[in-house]
């Protein structure tokens, strides 16, 4: 649910994780002579209204020592860039990062990704930490199910590892991943566990939405339609951690819900209904479309089988928050009306973000022999075979759910010109 949203509030991961601690993202390759890896402070704020969000955080990369003469080696060689020799086999010694941090490409091969299902919109100067260049950032995300707000800022659960049976999604298809190279795996594993979360926290949004239905005197329908929605998005969670767990090769769940102390439920009919129109009318239509586009796009028999069940169920839970909406504006007179009104205009003020460069997670690192690209053609232009990786990774991840965003853009975009905008219009006149 990316884009075409203007949204307010923070995503807070909930408390520590307990048993099994928590699942990081994979590290990225590090300069050359070895694989140093990056590791991300995770996401520090997340704006959050149902369709898309921006997260703030910082991306660290080891630092690249200054070229010079290398040491006498031993009989391994000569030693390495600007150090001593090294004894026997060994080469000599890195030189010491004396220098300022280089500027980072936001989409070059070997700057380190933001979260998954996010692309950057701001990556700024390098500051020196403990060995590293680390870059404060700013990227727009996507993602999927109802948040479950608290005041302004939606949160989730973190994800822990567990082998324990029973666990989330442990019943669920598991995908091939046989072909798929490591990099690839890690990248869909991050992108479906984002999913799983956001969908779990979806049950408490749903279960909370329910006791709100009932402090405003809502149908008996209504009602039961919202405990059928949280069953829905149970099942969703489980489905998405089962995906994540295959491609992670690794169990995960959710860890216990961080609450933060009691459940506000509302009574004013007018701020639910401002609700419903930005997490359900906006952002649960939208969820529907991208589900059904990410759907038309894969191929592997497990992901098509759990996004069609997703696309579906976001269908039914958009009507019910357009249902929803239609009775409270009969029942709550003008300032129901305004509040609506205000909600629809605030969520459609920004259109959906132009094409992102492609989310390439190999092209920091070797790609597999499975997912290695084929040579190029007698004749023919020196980087064909460089621009054919990216190519292979894009098909794969589309196979497994991920296609584009520029493709997920484009359906935003169509969906909302040509389903919620006249809905809308239907809406306020009747």
């Amino acid at each position: 649910m990316a884009g075409g949203v203007a949204c307010s509030g923070e995503v807070i991961h909930g408390g520590p994780s307990g048993e099994g601690g928590g699942f990081g993202a994979p590290g990225g390759m590090g300069g050359e002579g070895g694989q140093g890896g990056h590791d991300p402070e995770i996401v520090t704020s997340v704006q959050a209204g149902g369709v898309s969000w921006t997260e703030e955080g910082t991306v660290c990369v080891a630092m690249v020592p200054p070229g010079g003469d290398g040491g006498q080696g031993g009989s391994g060689g000569a030693g390495g860039s600007g150090g001593a020799g090294g004894a026997g086999d060994a080469g000599g010694a890195g030189g010491v990062f004396a220098g300022a941090c280089p500027e980072l490409d936001p989409y070059a091969p070997n700057t380190p990704r933001p979260p998954g299902g996010c692309w950057y919109t701001s990556l700024g100067a390098g500051v020196a930490r403990s060995g590293q260049c680390c870059y404060e950032f700013t990227a727009t995300c996507g993602g999927s199910g109802r948040p479950f707000l608290v005041g302004e800022r939606a949160r989730t659960a973190r994800a822990q590892r567990r082998q324990a049976t029973g666990a989330w999604g442990s019943g669920a298809a598991r995908p091939d991943v046989a072909p798929l190279a490591p990099a690839t795996r890690a990248a869909l594993a991050e992108a479906w566990l984002r999913d799983a979360l956001l969908e779990h926290a979806s049950v408490a949004s749903f279960s909370r939405f329910a006791l709100e239905l009932m402090a405003v005197g809502a149908p008996a329908e209504l009602l039961d339609a919202a405990h059928e929605a949280a069953r829905d998005e149970v099942r969703h969670a489980a489905l998405c951690f089962g995906l994540a767990s295959a491609y992670a090769g690794a169990a995960l769940e959710p860890a216990p819900f961080a609450f933060g102390g009691a459940v506000e439920v509302t009574s004013d009919l007018a701020v639910l209904a401002a609700r419903a129109v930005r997490e359900g009318c906006v952002g649960e239509t939208l969820a529907a479309v991208q589900a059904s586009e990410q759907l038309a796009h894969a191929t592997d028999a497990a992901v098509r089988s759990a996004l069609g069940a997703i696309a579906d169920d976001e269908a039914r839970h958009a009507e019910l928050a357009w249902r929803f909406v239609a009775w409270a504006l009969q029942r709550g007179g003008d300032a129901v009306r305004r509040a609506v009104s205000t909600a629809f205009e605030e969520a459609l003020a920004a259109t959906p973000p132009a094409a992102a460069a492609p989310d390439a997670p190999e092209a920091a690192a070797p790609a597999a022999p499975e997912d290695a690209a084929p040579a190029a053609p007698e004749g023919a232009a020196p980087d064909a075979r460089a621009a054919a990786a990216p190519d292979a990774t894009a098909a794969a991840l589309a196979a497994h759910g991920r296609p584009d965003d520029a493709i997920l853009a484009a359906a935003r975009c169509c969906a909302i010109a040509d389903v919620i905008a006249p809905a809308l219009r239907a809406l306020l006149i009747a």
